[in-house]
Formats: structure tokens, C-alpha cells, sequence
């Protein structure tokens, strides 16, 4: 009898593993690759990115466009977005199981889409459209080309920006749930830094902790000082898969101090409302000296449908104590890497004084900085953490011609959740805009306002900004036909291109912009051109409303 038991439990529960195990066969299976070639990554989900985390795969396409673009399950074209920027031509299917798939970057669509997309171009006059399909009723089945690759929007490079979305939510879900890409190699370790923190909640520069590989992708650090107090920890860290030279984000990192987990990261799920967080989990100034930091600590990290933590992920180190510290890191396949090291509290804690000028921003509270005419209003929430500002106005020299009059936040650039609103009173000259202050002096124009007062922008960072004054109009280059191709070159200097207009015959006519490389082109095969002369008129306006127009005559035989 007793045997039987046995055998009945052993039957019972081979079952389950076998149910199991074809539960995480038919997940990884739901899905075909949207692409025919070997799947190669160049970007995985949730990687870090300079404003976002990233939603989707990114697709290799071995440098080439017009490859076909797969239909991965039977679905509905739900949604076409065609636009110079962002996803470029974009198509989204709706699937049985509450999914949608998304195909970006595309050069073309096929032709039934195609056709409804030029339809709808047209009765709007506009190149850019975003549109919801599903009353067209273009169905595919899974395996029909649905689009080709392109390079098209915002894109880099050729490649196929693929995602996959909650149909209800709209909440991005990570397509390695549904696909199964080969990868042997856990996440390299380059670096751990540690970041001590002062009672008000101020940042100090982090320490660099060296660590050496000692076997099997065990990091090991050794001891680090730090004052007595909270402390973050940052992880330097990417991933790669096999045959891909392109470094990829991390799935799973965890941290836990004396065995007590204090953060937990896996990268599954993600909600586009939260994108301004991309740099609660990044260090945002060694990310500008593309240096990979994921922050495992943070006052508003738990927001993230990724993350969650303890203590908001601080470590607590007393004085004259010693905190064993373990980082765990894996990517989807399994794969691992660790590191240890510890933390020993052996300087008394922070303490932190204001020099003349400064002052200490709290991050949970409104507040402003101001200098002469120029005024900049803080929400609460905007700070990820306490910062101190010192705001002066000085002049400087622009290209050894010009001097041009700077308001500054700071010695550093900091990025904003919530946006700030500058306010520069005074009169100013028409078309004057607000600019934020780049590198090498290169001005990056804001959305300016008139008000009452003067001048009214908004911007995503403290830094450094200036007035200029745009009256140059938009430039336009014919570069002339090639074959049935009719193409321009338009760019603005300063408050960029705010949209432009193609006239034949007095007629409107489909135009694609690729503003990335300022490219504006035509068919000479559209409906409006007629044999024989065609006068074609392009109109083109800035952000300010300077206007430049080209006119000529196109030959059609």
C-alpha cells in the first residue's frame, strides 16, 4: 500500500512538472519572430535610455531596409501612425489573448495598408497621421508580411523596434515572455558605486568600488569606508547575447544588506505614464559619460511597475558597524553574475553646510529660483532628491564674436520629473524664444509663451538658459529629381521646423519628411502631377512663424 501511495504521489506530480513545463513552452511559443533571419538584438526591454526606458526589442536587420516584417499571431491592424519623428510608420495589430503587437520604424507598409494609409494622407492633406483602423477590417494571419524594415522616425539605424502591449492597460509587457532568444552569458559587472546621503536627503559624489572577477561571475569588492548614515548603491552593469556585439540592459537586479533584500527589479512590465522616473533608476550624469549606472535606491522608484524596494532602497550603515552587501543580477534566461563587498561605517555621518549664494531645493516641496529678471518655479515632486542651486547671470563669449547673457541653476545639469516653468521678464524683440544652454554653447530653443510679464518656457532640466531672437526663415534646398524621386532639404537654425506644405498644380501633395536627416521627398507619379509643366510650391514655417517659400517647375512626360 505504501508503495502504491508512493507511485501515486510520484504519477501526481510528474504531472504537474509536465503541466508546467508546457504552460512556459506555450508562453514562449504564443509568438513568431517578426522577422524571418536569425533574431539579433541591438536593444532589449526596459534598457535604459536617455528619456525613457526602452519598450520593446530592437531587431538587427543586417544594416539593409525593406526587409519583411512578420505578422506574429492572427490579428487586426489596430492603429497606424506615420510621423518624421518618434516610432517613423508605425503599425499596431490587436490578437485574441488581450494583446497588441507594435512594428516600428518601418520603411512601407504592405499594399491593403498601404492603400487605406495614402487614402487617409490625402483626405487630411498631411504626411503625419494617427489613426485607429480597426473599422477597415485588415486582417492578417500569423506568418504574412504585414510591412517591411525600415529606418524611418527617430531611429539610429536599420533596425525593427518591436513591442508588445496589454490591449487594456496599454501597459508595455516584455516580448521575451513570448519569445525565447538563445543567450549563455550572464550580465557583465563593471563597476559598483556608493552613494552616501546626508539626513536632509542630499546626494554626495559617489564612490567607485572595484571589483574582480573570482570565478563562475562572482564579483567580489572588498571593504569600502563610508560615513555613518543611509547609503545607495549603484550598479554598473550591461548585457549580451550571443552573436551580438550591441550592450543590452539587465532583467533582474537585487540588493540585500546582512541578507535583508532591499531592492528587487525585473523588468517585465511598463506603464508609459511613467517615463519622467527614467532617472530615478539611472545615475543621469555618468549616463551623459555613457557610463550604464542602475540606482537601486531612490524616493520614488516604487512608482515603477518594475521595481520594489524597502527603506526606498538605503542601506543603513551605524557607525563603527559593517554591512554585508549582495548584488544579484540576471538577464531572462537565467543567467547570473553576483557580487559582494561590504559597507563599514568608520567616518562619523554627513553633515552639510551651505556656502554663500546657495540654496537647498527639497524634493517634496514647491519653490523657485530667481536672479535679476529671470525666475524659474519649482512643483513638489519635480526633484528626484534634495539639490542645492546657487542661480547667478553672467556674460559670455559664443564663438569669439558675440557675448550673450546666461541665467545658471548650478554648476550641474539636474533632470526634472514635473517640468519647470523659466519666466524672463522685460520686453523683448519679436520672435524672440527662450533657449536652454547646450554643450559647446549650442542653443536647444524651448516652446516659448508671450505673457503680460515678458517671456514664459518650460523645460525638463535645471541648467543653464539664455534669450535669442530667431528671424531667420527655415532654409530650403532643391537637390533636384532623381529618377521619379523629387527631393528637399529644409532645416531651421534655431527654433526648428514647425511644418511645411507641398502645392502642385495649387494642389496639396504627399510629401514624407524624415527629419532626422532634414530629407523631404516626393513622387512624381502622384495623382496631382500632370504631363507636360507642373508647378510645384513648397511652403515652409519655423516655430516662430518665419516663412520660406520655393517655387519651380517639374517636367513630367
Amino acid at each position: 500500500m505504501t508503495d502504491k501511495i508512493m507511485w501515486r504521489g510520484f504519477g501526481v506530480l510528474l504531472l504537474m512538472l509536465l503541466l508546467l513545463s508546457s504552460n512556459v513552452w506555450a508562453r514562449t511559443d504564443t509568438l513568431l519572430y517578426p522577422l524571418k533571419n536569425i533574431p539579433l538584438l541591438s536593444g532589449n526591454f526596459g534598457e535604459l535610455r536617455a528619456t525613457h526606458l526602452h519598450s520593446g526589442l530592437d531587431f538587427k536587420t543586417e544594416g539593409r531596409e525593406g526587409l519583411p516584417v512578420i505578422c506574429v499571431k492572427e490579428g487586426i491592424v489596430a492603429r497606424v501612425k506615420v510621423s518624421a519623428t518618434g516610432y517613423g510608420n508605425a503599425l499596431y495589430l490587436e490578437h485574441e489573448g488581450g494583446i497588441t503587437t507594435v512594428y516600428a520604424h518601418l520603411s512601407r507598409f504592405s499594399p491593403r495598408v498601404a492603400k487605406v494609409v495614402r487614402n487617409i494622407q490625402y483626405n487630411k492633406e498631411s504626411f503625419e497621421v494617427d489613426e485607429n483602423m480597426l473599422g477597415y477590417e485588415l486582417r492578417f494571419h500569423a506568418g504574412d508580411t504585414i510591412a517591411y524594415s525600415g529606418n524611418t522616425g527617430s531611429s539610429g539605424g536599420p533596425h525593427l523596434h518591436f513591442e508588445v502591449r496589454d490591449t487594456k492597460t496599454e501597459h508595455v509587457l516584455n516580448p521575451l515572455r513570448f519569445l525565447l532568444v538563445k543567450d549563455q552569458t550572464g550580465p557583465n559587472v563593471r563597476g559598483v558605486y556608493v552613494y552616501p546621503v546626508s539626513n536632509e536627503g542630499l546626494r554626495t559624489s559617489p564612490y567607485r568600488v572595484e571589483v574582480k572577477n573570482t570565478g563562475n561571475r562572482v564579483f567580489r569588492g572588498g571593504r569600502v569606508c563610508v560615513p555613518a548614515g543611509r547609503v545607495g548603491i549603484g550598479v554598473q552593469s550591461d548585457d549580451y547575447m550571443k552573436d551580438s556585439w550591441n550592450k543590452l540592459g539587465v532583467y533582474d537586479l537585487s540588493v540585500s544588506a546582512n541578507g535583508r533584500e532591499v531592492f528587487k527589479m525585473i523588468m517585465n512590465e511598463l506603464s508609459f505614464d511613467q517615463t519622467f522616473l527614467v532617472n530615478e533608476l539611472k545615475d543621469f550624469h555618468h549616463y551623459r559619460d555613457s557610463r550604464l549606472v542602475y540606482l537601486t535606491f531612490g524616493n520614488y522608484q516604487e512608482q515603477l511597475l518594475s521595481v520594489c524596494n524597502q527603506d526606498r532602497g538605503f542601506i543603513l550603515v551605524e557607525k563603527d558597524s559593517v554591512v554585508d552587501v549582495v548584488v544579484d543580477l540576471s538577464d531572462i534566461n537565467g543567467n547570473r553574475s553576483k557580487i559582494m563587498f561590504q559597507l563599514w561605517g568608520k567616518f562619523p555621518s554627513l553633515e552639510w553646510g551651505l556656502a554663500e549664494g546657495e540654496k537647498l531645493l527639497m524634493n517634496h516641496q514647491s519653490d523657485s529660483l530667481k536672479k535679476g529678471k529671470y525666475t524659474l518655479w519649482l512643483e513638489a515632486d519635480a526633484l528626484s532628491h534634495p539639490i542645492v542651486c546657487k542661480s547667478v547671470v553672467y556674460s559670455c563669449l559664443r564663438d569669439s564674436v558675440e557675448t550673450i547673457e546666461v541665467f545658471s541653476t548650478g554648476k550641474q545639469i539636474y533632470p526634472l520629473m514635473k517640468s519647470a516653468r523659466l519666466q524672463v521678464s522685460g520686453k523683448f524683440p519679436e520672435k524672440s524664444v527662450i533657449c536652454l544652454l547646450e554643450k559647446n554653447k549650442r542653443f536647444s530653443a524651448l516652446k516659448t509663451r508671450w505673457t503680460e510679464e515678458g517671456l514664459e518656457a518650460s523645460s525638463r532640466v535645471l541648467g543653464e538658459y539664455t534669450v535669442r531672437q530667431d528671424t531667420i526663415a527655415p532654409v530650403i534646398l532643391y537637390m533636384g529629381r532623381a529618377g521619379r524621386k523629387i527631393r528637399f532639404r529644409i532645416a531651421d537654425d534655431l527654433s526648428g521646423i514647425s511644418s511645411y506644405r507641398v502645392e502642385v498644380n495649387g494642389k496639396w501633395c504627399l510629401f514624407t519628411y524624415d527629419a532626422k536627416n532634414r530629407l523631404l521627398e516626393g513622387n512624381i507619379n502622384e495623382p496631382v502631377f500632370v504631363k507636360g509643366k507642373n508647378r510645384l510650391v513648397l511652403k515652409v514655417e519655423d516655430a516662430v512663424k518665419n516663412i520660406a517659400i520655393f517655387e519651380t517647375d517639374i517636367y513630367k512626360k
